[in-house]
């Protein structure tokens, strides 16, 4: 199955459990535009692998996802790493003392607080994000899912899908295992 059919099925199933609130006006914007993902490959300086560029052309909606995080648009993301290209992160790094809970251990991500090839797809309230990982330690794979706790300057995370596609059949699986809940204004929260 394709990325896009499988977004498509994800969308499916999230209405039919009820979900309302990524169908609102509010929730609603436009898919990437080619001219879109090449701006978005140039400003992180690396190629965007297929997948990625599927999603971002397909998304059109802020698709939730478990730990409230929502699908953003491409001009979100866009900016998000413009912002972050001029910030000095080495001390967010230096200064955390956490940064020896054993994360960075196996190798599959890089130990750094933040790159620009992590591109941030879902963000949360708190402005943290799923980031597709584009530039992996020697032990990762590149397009694994990393969670990144800009609050608090918790820093990166490891997720645990290793591609998109991994995601979505995950949250698949929840919905059709009634691993959620709907509360009264559409919203899904995932156990």
């Amino acid at each position: 199955m394709s990325l896009t059919a499988l977004i498509d099925q994800y969308i499916s199933a999230l209405r039919d459990a009820g979900v309302t609130t990524p169908f609102a006006d509010w929730a609603q914007f436009k898919s990437a535009t080619a001219a879109e993902l090449d701006a978005l490959a140039a400003e992180i300086g690396a190629e965007l692998p297929d997948d990625l560029k599927a999603w971002l052309l397909h998304v059109n909606c802020a698709i939730p996802f478990s730990g409230a995080y929502d699908t953003v648009p491409i001009s979100s993301i866009l900016e998000r790493s413009k912002r972050t290209q001029t910030i000095d992160f080495s001390q967010h790094f230096a200064n955390i003392s956490s940064w020896d809970d054993g994360r960075f251990d196996d190798g599959r991500m890089a130990k750094t607080y933040w790159q620009s090839q992590w591109v941030g797809f879902a963000r949360d309230g708190g402005g943290n994000e799923y980031c597709v990982d584009l530039a992996p330690g020697p032990k990762g794979q590149k397009g694994q899912i990393l969670a990144m706790e800009f609050q608090d300057g918790q820093g990166p995370y490891l997720g645990r899908w290793s591609s998109l596609e991994g995601m979505l059949r995950d949250h698949l699986e929840m919905l059709q295992t009634g691993a959620f809940a709907v509360d009264e204004e559409g919203f899904v929260e995932f156990e």
